[in-house]
């Protein structure tokens, strides 16, 4: 008998022999022995289950029954690096089952040594990855017809945009030359009117010469929306040279070349210090002398307009607000109050062309700004022009045009 030592250290190792072969019995992937020469020597469930071969019909057998015959080259490549003792991981392949179908498989082969360190054999570990595979190829497929759907997409975009881009310019050349054809005689009538009434007024009776006012008033009506219309056409067409645009210089210059924005007709409160944007200042000033224009237009009778212009930053953003006390605009009407040819109260009551604040959004839109309004519909109205702080640019002061 031997020692107890040594009947513990056997005990020990049929332990651990036990535990291992439990092991290889639980696991979810197929477990292969194989000898030098593909002979297979142990076969768990696992590969019973993945390759449909019961341990009894494989045993004994050649690895090259669960070869397809586009792969038989494989295995004796396998074999040689086994031989050198050399360890394959994750060897990514398909294999063959029982019933003819096939399996994505990858294989981590590692040589199996006798107790002299002799390569006598190999251990093959299997796992299934068809699921994975077939995944992959999902996914591949799906980015495929992304990207065909993006490139169609974009070539679509490209085409509408082009197509857009066409009629605009068509539609802007036509409003261009159609208000140039209304302007020309709207004048020539208003013309000739001051003319008949400087040169022959006193020869006409009263009547007569009431009719040529009206006919002069009417011609200066007709010529005020043309006017707006070459504006607006204008503010759509011309190359903008952004740079850094000094708002309060922009304000008072405003204030000082319109009457009715100056005491005692009007008060402006500029909260100072304003802000410096990145804009194209003579667009800017387009934009804020006409909100200044109907922040003074817009009030009840008998009042005094009173306005207040600041700036807010946020961030690379400033805020211009131009603030007033006048009779507001009702918000059911504040998502039309930027459209062409817009008039939210009567004309009557307040003279205009509805095309002024229509202006406004499109130089800001130009730019990349934003515009909008708030407003009660009692109290006053706060419209606001949002635009990229100048700081943004301090170092790189490289100006930059917009077609």
């Amino acid at each position: 008998m031997g020692s107890k030592d040594e009947v513990s250290s056997e005990r020990g190792q049929q332990d651990a022999n036990r535990r291992l072969a439990a092991i290889v019995e639980s696991s979810d992937d197929a477990i292969i022995s194989k000898d030098l020469n593909g002979i297979i020597k142990s076969w768990n469930k696992a590969a019973e289950r993945i390759f449909g071969f019961s341990p009894q019909e494989v045993i004994g057998k050649s690895v090259t029954i669960l070869i397809p015959e586009g792969r038989l080259d494989e295995e004796p490549a396998i074999l040689g690096r086994i031989r050198k003792g050399e360890r394959i991981d994750h060897y990514e392949t398909v294999r063959r089952r029982k019933d003819g179908m096939l399996v994505d498989i990858s294989l981590t082969v590692s040589p199996i040594k006798d107790a002299t360190g002799r390569v006598v054999g190999a251990s093959k570990i299997a796992r299934d990855i068809t699921v994975r595979k077939r995944a992959e190829a999902e996914l591949r497929a799906a980015r495929e017809e992304l990207a065909r759907l993006n490139s169609d997409l974009e070539a679509r975009v490209r085409e509408r945009t082009a197509s857009l881009t066409e009629a605009i310019a068509h539609l802007e050349e036509f409003s261009y030359t159609v208000s140039h054809d209304l302007r020309a005689p709207a004048r020539a009538m208003k013309c000739y009117a001051e003319i008949a009434l400087k040169e022959h007024g006193p020869e006409l009776p009263q009547g007569a010469k009431e009719y040529l006012k009206r006919i002069i008033r009417g011609g200066a009506r007709m010529d005020r929306p043309v006017q707006d219309v070459l504006t607006y056409s204008r503010a759509s067409r011309r190359e903008l040279t952004f740079g850094r645009v000094d708002l309060e210089k922009l304000a008072k210059d405003i204030i000082d070349q319109f009457p009715a924005m100056q005491r005692p007709r009007a008060e402006i409160e500029i909260h100072r210090p304003l802000d410096v944007v990145h804009a194209h200042e003579a667009s800017l000033g387009q934009a804020l002398s006409n909100l200044l224009l109907n922040a003074v237009k817009f009030v009840r009778s008998g009042e005094t307009p009173r306005v207040v212009v600041r700036t807010e930053r946020s961030g690379p953003r400033v805020r211009i607000w131009v603030e007033d006390r006048g009779i507001g605009i009702a918000p059911e009407h504040q998502k039309r109050a930027f459209g062409v040819f817009e008039r939210l109260h009567p004309e009557l009551d307040y003279e205009g062309t509805g095309i002024g604040l229509a202006i406004v959004r499109k130089v800001v839109e130009r730019m990349q700004g934003a515009a909008g309004v708030e407003s009660d519909g009692l109290s006053g109205c706060r419209f606001w022009i949002d635009l990229p702080a100048a700081r943004i640019y301090e170092r790189n002061e490289t100006e930059f045009i917009v077609g």
